[in-house]
Parts: structure tokens; C-alpha cells; sequence
């Protein structure tokens, strides 16, 4: 009876410690979207922002060690200095992630602008993580229960599109490229901003379609992360341009429409040292 019992506890203990899907209103500073959370049982207040890499008030958590970081938002990558600061545990309703580093910056602004203190953005990185889906409409973020077959074989049909839009690419294909982009792509790169699938591609040929020899481009995932219905990819490229190497690390949010992946926003920036070439520019 006591092994049954022993048994029982434990089954029940692997139950609710796998967080179920679950809906978590969401709430407004002015007009931006905020969303609860807990840090080893406290409550703090974050910024839902699908266009930025997760960070910390610096306010709100002042301990951590030094460091540069790249920070990612709707206008871009900037390189900035950060206190990285590690969380026990990290809680969005139900759904935990122990422990988690994030860098911490000043984010004060946003508080002043919106009315109310910010402790936090909740970007696309975590809200990967928490498998989560932002209803804007009905005001709710959607953290989905885990289903890991399901995701690999989303990830591996995109993994495969990537690399037919690499290939694509390397022999200047403008047509079939064009099919790996939405037609309202947004395109960050160090040389602009485009807006559109035309605009994109016009960027594409004249920097890098219309060079004899042509320019070859060489993509390395670095990881995806599902977020509910879309994937967000982290990736490292190179492109040999005649006798220049470019180097660059890029981000892109893809999501599924008319059968295959689409990119619907992209972000190139130059990599970190060492791995940054001098001359070496998107």
C-alpha cells in the first residue's frame, strides 16, 4: 500500500509539474500590452513586445555582473552594456523556466511614457520558450502544452525551405527567392531598412544579384523557436561577394501561408568579436 501510495505521489507530482495549456490576460500601460509574471514568487509587471529580445529593468534587478549585449527591438540590433542577472525561477501563469539568465538595462523610459513601473520585456525568445500565442484581439496570451513531435516536423520543413532559399540565393533566382518572403516583409540590414517583398528584393539584386561572379551565401542555424503558429529563427551567414567576406548574425520570424514558411521579418546585424571581420558589412 505504501509503495501504491509512493507511486500515485509521483505520478501526480510529474502531472502538475508539466504546465497544461493555459490563456493569461493581458494588461495595458497606456496602450501597450503588459503581461503579469512572477520571479521566485514575486510579482513584476513586463512589456509584451514579439518584435524584441527579452530584457530586465535595471531598476527592478540591480544585482548581476557586467556585460556587452546585443539588444533586438522593432527598429533594429544595437550593442549596448548590460548587468547580466540570473532568475531562480521564472514564472508566466502555470508555465516555469528555472533558472534564467537576462541581461538587465535601464528601461525607465517606457515606465514614464506609459504611466505605470515596467519590470521587464517579454519578447520573442521567451515567449518561444513558454510556447506562447499573443491574442491581441482577445487579450490573451495562449501558452500552449508541449508537443514535441509536432514541432520537429514543423522545424524540419523550415530548416528545408531555409536551405531551398539559400540555394535559391546562390543562383541569383529572384523568382523563387521571392517566394521565401510575405509581402509585407520587413528586412533590417546594417545598410537600411525595407519595407515590403519588392522592396526587399530590389535590395537583393542590386547588392548582391547582379555581381559577376556571383555572390554565394552560406546560412548556419543557431536555433529555432516555435511561438504558437510562427518560428523564429537565430542564424549565422556568410556571403562571398567577389573578394569581400561578409559576415552576419540574423533573426527571422517565419510564419506558414499558402502551403510553405514565409519570412516575415528579418534583422541582420554585424556578430560579436571574434568573430567580426574588419570591413565586414551587411
Amino acid at each position: 500500500m505504501t509503495k501504491l501510495l509512493s507511486v500515485l505521489f509521483f505520478i501526480a507530482a510529474v502531472i502538475s509539474s508539466r504546465a497544461l495549456a493555459e490563456d493569461v490576460p493581458l494588461q495595458t500601460c497606456d496602450r501597450l500590452p503588459v503581461l503579469p509574471v512572477k520571479v521566485s514568487g514575486m510579482r513584476f509587471l513586463f512589456l509584451l513586445d514579439t518584435a524584441a529580445t527579452s530584457m530586465l529593468n535595471l531598476d527592478s534587478f540591480a544585482h548581476g555582473n557586467a556585460s556587452n549585449i546585443s539588444v533586438t527591438s522593432w527598429n533594429g540590433t544595437r550593442q549596448t552594456r548590460a548587468q547580466e542577472v540570473t532568475l531562480a525561477d521564472f514564472a508566466v501563469g502555470e508555465h516555469h523556466i528555472k533558472p534564467l539568465k537576462l541581461p538587465a538595462i535601464d528601461l525607465s523610459s517606457i515606465g514614464r511614457a506609459c504611466g505605470r513601473r515596467i519590470d521587464g520585456i517579454l519578447g520573442v525568445d521567451l515567449l518561444s520558450r513558454l510556447k506562447a500565442t499573443v491574442d491581441f484581439e482577445n487579450h490573451t496570451a495562449h501558452l500552449s502544452a508541449e508537443d514535441t513531435a509536432s514541432e520537429a516536423a514543423r522545424i524540419a520543413q523550415l530548416h528545408k525551405e531555409f536551405m531551398d532559399c539559400e540555394a535559391a540565393f546562390n543562383r541569383a533566382d529572384e523568382a523563387s527567392f521571392a517566394e521565401c518572403f510575405a509581402p509585407s516583409v520587413v528586412v533590417f540590414t546594417a545598410s537600411g531598412d525595407y519595407y515590403g517583398r519588392d522592396a526587399s528584393l530590389a535590395y537583393y539584386r542590386r547588392r548582391y544579384f547582379q555581381h559577376d561572379p556571383p555572390a554565394h551565401l552560406a546560412i548556419t542555424p543557431r536555433a529555432h523557436h516555435p511561438i504558437g503558429d510562427a518560428i523564429w529563427v537565430e542564424y549565422d551567414l556568410r556571403i562571398t561577394l567577389g573578394q569581400q567576406t561578409i559576415l552576419a548574425r540574423g533573426t527571422a520570424l517565419c510564419e506558414k501561408s499558402g502551403g510553405r514558411w514565409r519570412i516575415v521579418h528579418m534583422n541582420h546585424s554585424t556578430p560579436p568579436p571574434p568573430a567580426l571581420q574588419a570591413g565586414a558589412s551587411d
